[in-house]
């Protein structure tokens, strides 16, 4: 090893051993180098580039007690802020990336900044110069780097303006500069010894000199030049050793053995996971020994004849949770609303469902045939089918757990924490199917009888008010009277009762036929029987026996084909003409059967034109 490089890095060494007793802890080398090439005269002195030495010099007494130091005044080339200086010999190794602070009292005002560089620097540039001239009196490297190579960045700042921020910062931030230097420049060599004492060979203790290190390396050059020769080796045109698909069908096999070694392993773990739960208590094996399970769990085999576990039980437990209303009893429901954030909402809702449905109802005009979907039903069977498949849907849709959220929102009406949306929603829901099949059957007879009686606008008109009216009037029993307020209310009975006491009301006198008997059928009085419901209703609701019936929305309903029977007689509307007729005969058997015959014509006539 050449003397230049020891001694270009160990000048600050050699300026604290003659200034100064020596208060750092040097290792033996750097000590050792610092007494050779401080007590020689070497040629580096008489280069251009400055040392260390020759930088720290003594300055002007100061007000402050800390030593300082100047720099070298030298020209020198630019270089990037965060690059070591460069060493002669040294331009491959590693460079370090500088990391500068701020200034120890922030940054300087811009006033401070002009004085300093003039005006046309601006308050960033002059603070980032002040921040990397700091650095370097704080870091040793002002003695090597000097004020010169500040940057292509910084390139209008004059020398003077640096020499002048320089001797701002030492007036403001007193820094033992001398000391700083010496720090660096020990550091500077141990690292850059370190670094040639690794990338060595010849030394004995160098990394590259590690016995498994240069087996492995052995090792596989060897490999290498086997598996050259060998595919060098020719006979004739004929070449020597295994040919590719060989090569290829080799790796594969080592692939499916490192897969199978893989899942082999997988599985080794899994059974000692599964050995550890079942030690818990927590779980037991299904009852064909594949899998664990919760107790209460149940088990079933898929189409692949795979053993899995039942999830069923914890997704409806999970999609109940997220239904169910974020309250823990009514106290706390009826404290996140008030009454009247309660009521106006769905008052005003169903008061515009009553506007629109009594404007289609009044301006409705029947469709032409070539207009309609299925021209040879009826308007009445067209009307009544797809009522009674809507609630058909609505219910199969309550079957599947993850739209119960939507459906406990839309179409379920809970009075203490109600939507308006809700008011027309619930009409079409039923939750359980003894509920649908109830109400499906009554729909249809008294809905066809009522829909033959006046058209479908009315019709459809009185449906969907009598339903809103129905669940307003549930709303207000609930919060202003004596209903539950947390209680769940759905089904199509208030709409039902709508149409009933409309058809029962504009019929005088009829005859009804009882399914499966003879006989022209039983004379009876609408009004009488519309009479008796009411009473039965009352009489059900004063008794409070059957609870979970929905009494307030069957009067609201009742309420509703009441008010559009008496309007429809006030405005002049009249039944069918009977004169010279007998009492026609309501016979519900034969009406039904009339319309699934016009809905199977229709069906085949389709699938014929198809």
């Amino acid at each position: 090893m050449s003397n230049a490089l020891p001694m270009a890095l160990l000048r600050p060494s050699c300026a604290a051993l003659r200034s100064a007793p020596v208060s750092l802890q040097w290792n033996t080398v750097t000590r050792a180098f610092a007494r050779q090439f401080c007590s020689q005269k070497t040629r580096l002195e008489a280069v251009s580039r400055p040392s260390i030495l020759s930088v720290v010099q003594s300055r002007k007494p100061r007000t402050s007690h800390l030593q300082a130091r100047s720099f070298s005044l030298t020209a020198r080339t630019t270089a990037q802020v965060s690059d070591p200086p460069e060493q002669p010999g040294f331009r491959g190794l590693q460079r370090r990336e500088v990391r500068i602070g701020p200034l120890p009292n922030g940054q300087a005002e811009q006033r401070t900044i002009r004085g300093l560089f003039g005006p046309d620097v601006s308050t960033q540039t002059g603070n980032e110069i002040l921040r990397i001239l700091h650095h370097r009196r704080t870091s040793g490297s002002l003695a090597d780097y000097g004020v010169d190579n500040l940057g292509e960045r910084y390139r209008k700042v004059t020398r003077q303006a640096a020499v002048k921020a320089l001797e701002w910062l030492r007036d403001e931030y007193p820094v033992d500069e001398a000391r700083a230097a010496e720090e660096w420049a020990e550091k500077e060599a141990n690292r850059i010894a370190y670094n040639m004492w690794l990338a060595d060979p010849e030394n004995a203790d160098s990394k590259y000199n590690d016995p498994a290190r240069v087996w492995r390396e052995q090792q596989d050059k060897k490999k290498k030049e086997e598996e050259e020769q060998q595919e060098e080796r020719r006979i004739g045109i004929l070449r020597v050793g295994p040919s590719q698909f060989e090569r290829n069908i080799e790796q594969k096999r080592k692939e499916r053995l490192a897969e199978i070694t893989r899942k082999a392993e997988e599985k080794e773990q899994k059974e000692k996971e599964d050995e550890a739960k079942l030690a818990t208590g927590e779980y037991v094996r299904t009852p064909g020994g594949t899998a664990l399970m919760k107790p209460g769990q149940t088990a079933y085999v898929d189409i692949f004849g795979r053993e899995q576990v039942s999830q069923r039980k914890e997704m409806l437990e999970m999609y109940q949770k997220k239904a169910n209303t974020p309250f823990k009893d009514e106290a706390e429901m009826l404290t996140h609303t008030t009454l009247a954030q309660r009521l106006y909402p769905m008052t005003a809702f169903v008061f515009i469902v009553c506007l629109l449905s009594w404007g289609f109802g009044h301006y409705y005009i029947p469709p032409a045939p070539a207009y309609r979907l299925i021209p040879d039903v009826s308007l009445t069977t067209a009307t009544i089918v797809t009522i009674m498949g809507i609630n058909i849907l609505v219910c199969a849709a309550w079957r599947w757990g993850p739209l119960w959220p939507l459906m406990t929102r839309y179409f379920m009406h809970v009075p203490g924490y109600p939507r308006a949306i809700q008011a027309v929603g619930n009409v079409f829901s039923h939750v359980q199917y003894e509920h649908l099949l109830g109400n499906l059957w009554i729909f249809a007879l008294a809905g066809t009888a009522c829909h033959e009686l006046v058209d479908r606008g009315i019709f459809l008109g009185t449906y969907f008010s009598a339903g809103a009216v129905g669940t307003l009037f549930t709303l207000y029993w609930a919060n202003i009277g004596r209903g539950v307020i947390s209680a769940h209310s759905v089904g199509a009975s208030a709409a039902i009762w709508g149409i009933s006491t409309l058809y029962l009301l504009l019929t005088d006198t009829e005859k009804i036929k009882i399914p499966f008997t003879s006989g022209e059928g039983i004379t009876f009085w609408p009004k009488m029987l519309l009479l008796a419901f009411v009473a039965f209703e009352v009489r059900m609701a004063w008794s409070g026996r059957a609870k979970t019936m929905d009494h307030a929305s069957h009067f609201g309903g009742i309420f509703v084909g009441a008010s559009v029977a008496g309007y429809l007689r006030a405005t002049g509307w009249n039944e069918r003409s009977r004169a010279g007729q007998n009492a026609p005969v309501l016979d519900p058997a034969k009406m039904i059967k009339e319309e699934a015959e016009q809905v199977t014509e229709s069906v085949k006539s389709i699938v014929t034109e198809k």
